[in-house]
């Protein structure tokens, strides 16, 4: 069983601070096509933040997410939980362009450690580096088998029973 729990996020437009201190001047989030160029962009709902990342290229990796969110079916199986999350909530996302690459990593750290500083925790859907073969990625894949089993079991079972393992051999 899940808990429901509260949460506090800043909103998008409470960024604004931040942002401007990067910059040297204000800057307003893009939501229309997407450059090839590096950026940082951030996933949103409601107008709450949701989730803040980094690109080489923000055309290629907002299409990235384009494909996996469309692709992802939660009721069939979980994959990464960013994209989880950014399914079922429904969330839509803004862009801005940096010099370089270097530039967007160091704004995505800075709008993660703003958005700590006035809430207290970091945005809610949080990535990081799942390099191939990294004990990240491996914690990942061995979650994600374990909730695609648990999902099997239950449409197995459906309901012949409140214990998901009666009746089967250990």
């Amino acid at each position: 069983m899940t808990a429901l729990v509260s949460v506090e996020v800043l909103e998008v437009i409470e960024l604004a601070p931040a942002l401007e201190r990067h910059f040297g001047a204000a800057r307003s989030w893009n939501h229309g096509t997407r450059p090839a160029e590096p950026g940082v962009y951030v996933w949103s709902v409601q107008g709450g933040v949701l989730y803040i990342g980094s690109a080489a290229s923000l055309a290629r990796r907002l299409a990235d997410y384009d494909d996996w969110i469309v692709k992802y079916d939660p009721e069939d199986r979980w994959e990464v939980s960013v994209v989880h999350m950014l399914k079922t909530l429904g969330a839509t996302v803004g862009w801005l362009p940096t010099i370089d690459y270097a530039d967007a990593l160091v704004l995505e750290s800075r709008l993660i450690e703003w958005h700590r500083a006035k809430v207290g925790i970091a945005p809610i859907v949080v990535g990081w580096e799942a390099k191939k073969e990294s004990r990240r990625e491996r914690s990942q894949t061995w979650a994600r088998n374990l909730w695609n089993d648990q999902q099997a079991l239950l449409s197995v079972s459906q309901g012949d029973s409140p214990w998901p393992d009666s009746g089967q051999a250990a």
